[in-house]
């Protein structure tokens, strides 16, 4: 039996507004957070987002063969046609969606992390090893005390506000797609 080869326009119009989507909010919030200039916060963010995407297309092409067959019935049925088919996997298609959508979001903010420090260091704008490694000056009794009650190094405070500050992109940029998401399936379902 021959098959035609099927080009998902849709979903690939999707997920270039998406990206577009992510790549606004979380410039935006990468630039303010982590004082990037907007060009530099752009490309981190561009760079990042395809790392994500690359990852994910890798992962769901590794996955899906290895799928059930009323699971792949149901990722067709939903790419091709935006709609579930009528199978045995109706009732907790629910709960299958949010673990997805927790695992992606875990992952993806992983790979943004990872990449965007990758990126900072190969641009040579990763300061965070270096204060480590900087020589030790003689700091006085009460200076060390005051640094040991304090809990944290400078170097932990910055790596903190490093995450704080992608993490925060990365929900904001899974929000507005989800509000997208919503906004679509409110449309689509008023007009059908």
């Amino acid at each position: 039996m021959d098959y035609e080869p099927i080009l998902p326009l849709r979903m690939i119009a999707f997920q270039i507004l998406f990206l577009l989507v992510a790549i606004a909010v979380e410039s935006s919030i990468l630039r303010l957070r982590l004082r990037f200039g907007f060009q530099t916060s752009v490309q981190y963010t561009l760079a990042i987002n395809l790392a994500a995407i690359v990852v994910g297309w890798v992962a769901f092409l590794v996955i899906e063969p290895l799928s059930p067959l009323e699971i792949k019935s149901q990722i067709i049925s939903y790419i091709l046609f935006d709609r579930l088919s009528l199978n045995n996997w109706n009732a907790p298609i629910g709960a299958t969606i949010c673990a997805i959508g927790v695992a992606s979001f875990l992952v993806t903010f992983f790979v943004k992390l990872k990449g965007l420090e990758i990126i900072m260091r190969a641009d040579g704008v990763w300061k965070l090893d270096e204060e480590d490694n900087r020589p030790a000056k003689r700091v006085s009794r009460d200076e060390r005390y005051a640094r040991a009650r304090q809990g944290r190094s400078d170097t932990q405070q910055a790596l903190s506000e490093f995450m704080d500050a992608v993490i925060q992109a990365n929900a904001a940029s899974f929000s507005a797609i989800t509000l997208l998401l919503l906004l679509r399936y409110w449309v689509t379902r008023e007009v059908a």
